[in-house]
């Protein structure tokens, strides 16, 4: 009974001890992957698994390794100052249309493509998101902008408003880099520019130029209102004068039109009939008279 109870002891302390491995060995191979990430496992003999891992807890298989990659927004910030998300001085230079060289402070937000994460990987074997972003988008991202600022000025890089150039940036960068890394690029800005002295100088130079010609060309746009308005304040009183002109001419017109009706209607109203009534009245009242007719002196033929 001792030795049998003695066996017993040793299976069941065996028992826990590889019930203890065993959990430790399970844990061990437990991967989590967070929220906003996805995974992908691979095996040096057999190659990459064509299974996508969402987020969550996953049992990763001895001999088997794995890979993550973020399909939430990241930001890649390459800027002068590290107080603004860079390590050091991540800046650089680009180009522009008038062969000016300007250091820029650079964001860009990103994320992997989900239904592309297994191909990227495939592409890029042995690489995660960040080795691809750190290894190879950083090093292509100076002449990828440069193939776009060289379409614009040294001012319209240098000037706040940068908006019209961030878009084509971006615009660019994502048809390029959802193409060959499977990233989509959601937003890419230049944040800052960083002129040298000698630089600096020349873009104050073509400021105080510009700002000059603005307001030259404000003057003539001044003077060429003014000389607007004089001429058609010119035209409204030109117009008045004619309009009065025509005023007066019309009442004349109709005055002289009113009087001529008169003297015709007048001279319609004295008719035979009307001459010898007006004799006969002179006649009666003055003796005979005779009247020759419209327009003549009475003359007095006879006196009382």
């Amino acid at each position: 009974m001792k030795k049998k109870s003695v066996k017993s002891k040793v299976v069941a302390g065996l028992v826990i001890v590889c019930a203890v491995i065993g959990g430790i060995f399970t844990i061990s191979h437990i991967k989590i992957i967070g929220t906003g990430k996805v995974g992908i496992t691979y095996t040096y003999a057999r190659g990459i698994k064509d299974e996508l891992l969402k987020p969550g807890a996953h049992f990763i298989p001895p001999m088997e390794y794995m890979k993550e990659f973020s399909t939430s927004n990241e930001i890649l910030v390459l800027s002068k100052d590290k107080r603004e998300g860079s390590e050091g001085d991540d800046s650089f230079k680009v180009a522009t249309s008038d062969d000016a060289s300007i250091a820029i402070s650079f964001q860009m937000t990103y994320r992997y493509i989900e239904d592309q994460v297994i191909d990227t990987y495939k592409k890029f074997k042995g690489m995660d998101g960040e080795d691809i972003v750190e290894n190879r988008v950083k090093t292509v991202l100076k002449s990828k902008i440069s193939e776009i600022t060289t379409d614009y000025s040294m001012m319209d890089i240098y000037s706040g408003n940068r908006t019209k150039l961030n878009e084509a940036i971006t615009d660019y960068l994502n048809k390029d880099f959802s193409k060959k890394y499977g990233i989509e690029v959601l937003d890419a800005s230049i944040i800052d520019v960083h002129p040298d002295k000698k630089l600096k100088k020349a873009i104050d130079n073509r400021v105080t130029a510009l700002q000059e010609k603005q307001q030259a060309q404000a003057e003539q746009e001044k003077i060429k209102v003014q000389k607007q308005t004089e001429k058609l304040q010119a035209e409204a009183d030109a117009n008045i004068e004619i309009t009065k002109a025509k005023a007066d001419a019309e009442k004349t017109r109709i005055a002289s039109e009113s009087q001529a009706k008169a003297n015709k209607e007048l001279s319609a109203s004295i008719t035979d009939k009307l001459i010898r009534m007006k004799e006969a009245e002179a006649h009666y009242k003055n003796g005979w008279v005779t009247v020759q007719g419209a327009g003549n002196t009475v003359v007095d033929a006879t006196e009382k």
